[in-house]
């Protein structure tokens, strides 16, 4: 039950016998203490039967094929923030907790996951739109982390931990001593709870997180970085050669055609080969460049000027509407100067692509060009006479580091990157 508040402007809890009001900015919310109601009842009965049906291992096992644009950048960042705040020692529970909340709210929206307890026992305390969060982690939640290995937890369950069985709401007021990421668990459980992070979508998030995360993954990664230690001797051409093989033979080549440039370009940012330019960290893939204010996948920077901008494009040689969508991007990026399409192999250039090149050139001043992916490597390294085996070395580092999930400043990939990483190491070894 919800009643707006007029009265005050500072969030603050009221605990009477039979309810808690928490009063916030936006309204009142008040939470009747009792057995469960027969609403309640419904859902939680609900919950049940989605999750023995194995509605989290089905979920997991489509997290490469979710879209996750619609997900705000200020969630991903939450759920980064609370991933991140997992130490050895602290934070476990929290995450673990933020899962189950998330689970919920995917099943059955209307449920509040403020309300940790609920039961039609004598005895015990009791929300009347409350459930058995303890009960519902330790049947499917806390099994499923440990059988996946996302998140090492007791294997009686996150709610071992006894601050978070307090009889108040998960709120910010809520005063049991936390260690971890607090601020950021209770920020996500509002963000669920007012409507603006969509619960699906923030599951399969923070699914890909702990994959990426995981023992296991942080193993195969630090095993494919080492590896690229045998090739600390090639030559720049057969490291293009490697990388190549790699984009081609992988999984979602298309993602891997554009890390695989972006990581040039790290490269070359890292041997002082682009002046006063800066790369800008990457794009999540099925981010739409247009809608998050991109020119293109890669991009360089002058102070926070876009200038150059390149968009990758595997298996798509004729790129009629690419320009078009280009002459929009660039009316909206004044300060861009040079701008143009990587594709993976011989780019489809005729007559009307030329002239549309020129047209768009003649009207904004800006230089379009397309080229194959030899042919952009053999452009931007046009000149360089020295340190070019090195500059190779460097490429390959920040491929297999981007995917490795070791420069999440410069390369934050936020897709499962297991089958990335499985691939770099067959083709290093």
């Amino acid at each position: 039950m919800t009643k707006e508040n007029k009265n005050s402007n500072e969030e603050h809890l009221v605990v009477y016998g039979d309810r808690s009001e928490l009063h916030t900015q936006e309204r009142i919310s008040i939470y009747y203490e009792g057995y469960q109601n027969a609403e309640t009842q419904a859902r939680y009965r609900k919950l049940n039967r989605v999750l023995g049906e194995g509605y989290l291992e089905k979920k997991y096992n489509e997290i490469d094929t979710v879209d996750l644009s619609e997900l705000s950048e200020e969630n991903k960042q939450l759920l980064r923030k609370l991933v991140n705040g997992v130490t050895s020692e602290v934070g476990r529970a929290l995450v673990g907790v933020a899962f189950l909340q998330l689970t919920i709210k995917s099943i059955v929206p209307e449920q509040s996951i403020r309300l940790h307890k609920g039961t039609t026992r004598n005895g015990s305390f009791s929300w009347v739109n409350g459930i058995s969060m303890r009960t519902l982690d330790a049947s499917y939640n806390t099994p499923f982390l440990r059988q996946y290995g996302l998140l090492n937890v007791n294997k009686f369950g996150v709610f071992m931990t006894r601050s978070l069985a307090e009889n108040y709401p998960y709120s910010k007021l809520y005063k049991a001593e936390m260690k971890g990421p607090f601020t950021e668990w209770i920020d996500i459980v509002d963000a669920l709870e007012n409507g603006s992070m969509q619960a699906d979508l923030g599951l399969s998030f923070l699914m890909i997180l702990l994959k990426n995360r995981s023992d296991s993954f942080q193993q195969s990664a630090e095993e494919a970085i080492a590896l690229v230690t045998k090739h600390k001797k090639d030559s720049f051409s057969t490291i293009k050669k490697l990388l190549v093989k790699f984009y081609n033979e992988t999984e979602y080549s298309a993602r891997a055609f554009e890390v695989v440039m972006h990581g040039f370009m790290q490269a070359m940012q890292e041997e002082h080969r682009l002046g006063d330019y800066q790369v800008v960290p990457m794009s999540q893939m099925r981010s739409a460049n247009k809608k998050h204010g991109n020119v293109g996948d890669i991009e360089l920077q002058d102070g926070k000027i876009i200038v150059e901008s390149w968009d990758a494009k595997y298996g798509k040689p004729y790129l009629r509407d690419e320009l078009e969508e280009l002459n929009d991007k660039i009316l909206s990026s004044p300060g861009v100067k040079l701008a143009g399409f990587v594709v993976d192999r011989e780019p489809d250039l005729r007559k009307e692509i030329r002239d549309r090149m020129e047209d768009i050139t003649s009207m904004t001043g800006v230089e379009i060009k397309i080229f194959s992916f030899d042919q952009w490597i053999d452009w931007l390294t046009a000149g360089i006479t020295t340190r070019l085996d090195q500059l190779g070395y460097k490429w390959l580092i920040a491929v297999v580091e981007s995917f490795g999930q070791k420069r999440p400043d410069m390369a934050p990939i936020d897709e499962p990157c297991d089958d990335w990483i499985a691939d770099l190491i067959r083709i290093l070894e």
